[in-house]
């Protein structure tokens, strides 16, 4: 099994008059609900918001990236080198492209919305990049290329991190019925929802357990979102405060 002792990474504090909220949750935790209810809450909140999500296609479409995720078996495997996994995906290389499009996304996306003044909501971000090479690889090879890298990436406003099991999120994503959407082998899966949780730990951010009711998620997450300081040079605290309590409900 991967080395789940990861370090936390250290990211670039960012001054912008916009908020950059992140999210990291393994597939069939729930992120796109609770991310559609914050974007609704900032729109019934009078708060002007970007909805993006990383990797972006350039990478999700990419054949090698494809087919890391569509078999997890055929990457380089825990506590050997990528190097010497002869005919297997090369997690490190694959990390390498997912930062450069994180740091041109940052450029060309996320920093002239931040300018604006926008919240920012980022589906997957850096921390989950942390979590996949966790569950694949050996860190001792690919955690100091992206404990380097991250020095170079904005830190969050506030950072989600969604806690589920291994068996929901494997009966929500069955659930899609889409046969390009399958969930992992399940021994990959418990490896992969361990790597998470020890990343969600390990940078402090903010945990939600989604095994729980949606609505109660939301209200815990709008809770966060209503004391992002920056928000309130943008709104009346009392329009956030009706976002948390109402809005998302709507």
């Amino acid at each position: 099994m991967a080395n789940l002792s990861c370090q936390p990474l250290r990211l670039k504090p960012h001054s912008y008059p916009g908020a950059l909220i992140t999210f990291c949750g393994v597939d069939g935790s729930g992120k796109s609900s609770l991310i559609d209810s914050l974007v609704r809450a900032c729109a019934e909140g009078g708060l002007s918001h970007v909805k993006t999500a990383t990797p972006t296609s350039r990478i999700r479409k990419d054949a090698v990236f494809r087919h890391m995720v569509e078999d997890p078996s055929n990457t380089s495997t825990p506590r050997s080198s990528s190097y010497e996994s002869a005919g297997r995906i090369n997690v490190l290389g694959v990390l390498l492209s997912i930062m450069g499009d994180l740091i041109q996304h940052t450029t060309d996306t996320i920093i002239p919305a931040l300018k604006r003044g926008d919240v920012v909501f980022c589906d997957r971000y850096v921390y989950t990049s942390q979590a996949e090479i966790v569950a694949r690889t050996d860190l001792r090879e690919t955690g100091p290329v992206l404990e380097s890298i991250a020095q170079h990436i904005l830190q969050p406003d506030l950072a989600f991190g969604l806690n589920v099991s291994e068996e929901t999120s494997y009966r929500r994503v069955r659930a899609r019925n889409d046969p390009s959407d399958q969930p992992p082998p399940k021994e990959f899966l418990a490896r992969q929802v361990a790597a998470y949780r020890a990343v969600i730990a390990a940078n402090r951010l903010v945990p939600l357990d989604t095994e729980d009711d949606l609505d109660a998620t939301i209200e815990r997450a709008a809770v966060y979102f209503a004391r992002i300081e920056r928000l309130a040079h943008h709104a009346p605290r009392s329009s956030i405060q009706q976002t948390r309590i109402a809005s998302l409900y709507g």
